[in-house]
C-alpha cells in the first residue's frame, strides 16, 4: 500500500490503481466463546487476497439464534429485527464501498476497507469530511486557534445552507446558488464570500486528493483576490489612543487592553502572538518569538515606543479574551472620539499603513508581518496610494481659495 503524509489520516491517501482480485465477506458467530449471559458476539469477516479482517459489530446472541445459511438473527430471537438491521446495514455500507472502490479505479486493501467501514459517510457527506479533517488538523496543532475558529464559522454556513451535502451533489450549479446565499440571503460582504469559497476549496482539496470524486473539482474554483475595507488608524487617531493610556482618567481594564494594542500599532504582532510573549522573548531591545500562524521564528528590534510599553516581568498585564478586548477596543475609540468600529487586529493595520506612510520599504514591511508572498503585503500600498490620490484633490483648493488680486 502507497500512503502519502497527509493530515486526512482517517481516508488513507492511496496512489491511485485498478482494483484486483475479489472481496468477499461473511458475518459470523464467535461460537467458540459463550459469554455468561449464554451469548455469542457476531462479527464481519471481510477476505481479500488471501488475507482476512475482522470487524465486531458489537452485538451478540445464542449460538442456536444464528443461521449460518442467510448470515441473519433468526426471528425467534427478540431482538432479531433490531440485531439484523445492523447487519444490513453494515452489509449495504460494505458494499457501497466496494463500489466506489471500483468507480474510481482505486487499489483496495483490507485496512482501507476497515477504516472507510467505520466512517461509510465520510466518503458520502461533504459537511462530515470536512468537520473530520478540520478536527483533525486543530487536534494535531497543524492550523492555529484562530484559523480553526474562522474555518469553523465558514463550515457552519455550510452546514445551514445545505446538510447532509452530499459530494454528488457539487456542481457549478451548487457553487452559484451557495454564492448567492452568501450574498442575498447572509448578505456576507465580497471580501467574506470569497473567503468562505476558498475555505470551501480547501476541504474540496483535501476530498479530491483522498480520490472522492465530484463533478466540480478544487482546481475549477476559482478564488478572487479582494482588498477588503479594513480598519486601521491614522497617526493623529494613534497619538488620541497614546495619550489617553498614559491619561489618570483611564481604568485599569481599558489600560491593560490598549497597552497591548498599541504594543501591535507598533509592532504588527498578531494577537495569537501577543497571547504567547513572555519576559523571556526579549533580549535588549529585540523581540525573538515564533510566529503562531507561520511557526517561523522571528526576531525583531523594537522601536522605542514598543519598548516603553512592555512592563516586566508580566510584560502585558491582565487576562482577557479576545471577545472582550474587541468589544472594549470599541467603547474605547468612542470615548477618544475615533468614529472607527476597531477590533484587535485592526492594530496589524494601522502598523502596516503607518510604517509605508513614514517612508517604510515594502520589502521590509513584508518580513515584519511575516508574510510568505509580497502580494499579500501589496494590499497596504494600494490603500496608501488611494490616500495619496485623495490628498491630489487638495490643490484644486488653490485656485478656489485664492481671490482676485
Amino acid at each position: 500500500m502507497y500512503y502519502f503524509e497527509n493530515p486526512t489520516s482517517f481516508v488513507p491517501q492511496i496512489v491511485p490503481q485498478k482494483m484486483n482480485g475479489k472481496l468477499s465477506y461473511k458475518i459470523r458467530i464467535k461460537d467458540d466463546y459463550i459469554r455468561e449471559d449464554g451469548t455469542s458476539a457476531l462479527f464481519l469477516s471481510i477476505y481479500y487476497n488471501g488475507k482476512r479482517k475482522r470487524l465486531p459489530l458489537d452485538i451478540a446472541v445464542p449460538v442456536a439464534s444464528f443461521d449460518t445459511k442467510t448470515q441473519r438473527v433468526k426471528k425467534n430471537f427478540k431482538f432479531s429485527l433490531d440485531y439484523n438491521l445492523i447487519i444490513e446495514k453494515t452489509l449495504a455500507d460494505l458494499n457501497a464501498i466496494e463500489v466506489s472502490y471500483r468507480l474510481s479505479n482505486e487499489r483496495i486493501s483490507l485496512v482501507k476497507v476497515l477504516e472507510d467501514l467505520q466512517n461509510p459517510s465520510l466518503r458520502v457527506d461533504f459537511n462530515l469530511f470536512a468537520e473530520k479533517t478540520l478536527e483533525f488538523q486543530f487536534e494535531n496543532k497543524i492550523i492555529s486557534p484562530t484559523t480553526y475558529r474562522q474555518q469553523k464559522g465558514c463550515l457552519n454556513k455550510i452546514k445551514r445552507y445545505k446538510s447532509p451535502l452530499l459530494f454528488i451533489d457539487i456542481d457549478q450549479a451548487f457553487l452559484d446558488r451557495f454564492k448567492s446565499y452568501l450574498k442575498n440571503t447572509l448578505k456576507n460582504k465580497p471580501t467574506t464570500v470569497e473567503s468562505t469559497i476558498k475555505n470551501f476549496k480547501k476541504f474540496l482539496h483535501k476530498a479530491n486528493t483522498a480520490n472522492i470524486k465530484t463533478e466540480l473539482k478544487f482546481s475549477d474554483i476559482q478564488v478572487k483576490s479582494m482588498v477588503g475595507d479594513f480598519v486601521f488608524l491614522l497617526p493623529d487617531e494613534v497619538k488620541k489612543l497614546h495619550d489617553f493610556y498614559g491619561s489618570p482618567f483611564i481604568n485599569g481594564t481599558w489600560k491593560h487592553i490598549l497597552q497591548r494594542y498599541l504594543f501591535s500599532c507598533f509592532t504588527g504582532l498578531r494577537i495569537g502572538d501577543i497571547e504567547k510573549i513572555t519576559e523571556d522573548n526579549f533580549l535588549e531591545d529585540y523581540l525573538v518569538y515564533t510566529a503562531q500562524k507561520t511557526g517561523k521564528i522571528t526576531r525583531q528590534k523594537l522601536n522605542q515606543t514598543a519598548l516603553n510599553l512592555i512592563e516586566m516581568p508580566q510584560v502585558f498585564e491582565g487576562a482577557y479574551t479576545r471577545e472582550h478586548i474587541n468589544r472594549e477596543l470599541k467603547n474605547i475609540a468612542k470615548v477618544c472620539g475615533i468614529k472607527k468600529r476597531l477590533h484587535y487586529h485592526s492594530s496589524r493595520h494601522t502598523f502596516a499603513t503607518n510604517f509605508l506612510i513614514q517612508g517604510g520599504q515594502i520589502q521590509n514591511l513584508q518580513q515584519l508581518l511575516n508574510h510568505s508572498s509580497i502580494e499579500t503585503t501589496m494590499i497596504y500600498t494600494h490603500v496608501v496610494e488611494s490616500m495619496m490620490n485623495d490628498d491630489l484633490r487638495l490643490m484644486d483648493g488653490i485656485l478656489k481659495e485664492t481671490g482676485p488680486v
